[in-house]
């Protein structure tokens, strides 16, 4: 009984350790890709947001100078 329980334990244990190798060797280009990912989409965004904000300005004074010509 003692024996089976000590051969479990160690297959576990092997098991467990080339797990862990495994994804030690795999975790590197998958981090990458992740933060690949992360920084298109924060690049995507920031740009979206300068455009947006340029044409918020833009057409903050055009209404402006439209209302300007107005008023004379």
């Amino acid at each position: 009984m003692m024996m089976r329980f000590a051969g479990g334990v160690t297959v576990a244990g092997i098991l467990g350790f080339i797990i862990v190798e495994a994804l030690k060797i795999l975790m590197v280009p998958i981090t990458v890709w992740a933060m690949g990912l992360l920084v298109m989409a924060l690049k995507i965004l920031l740009i979206s947001l300068a455009g947006l904000t340029a044409l918020g300005v833009g057409i903050f004074f055009y209404k402006r100078a439209q209302q300007v010509g107005k008023d004379f």
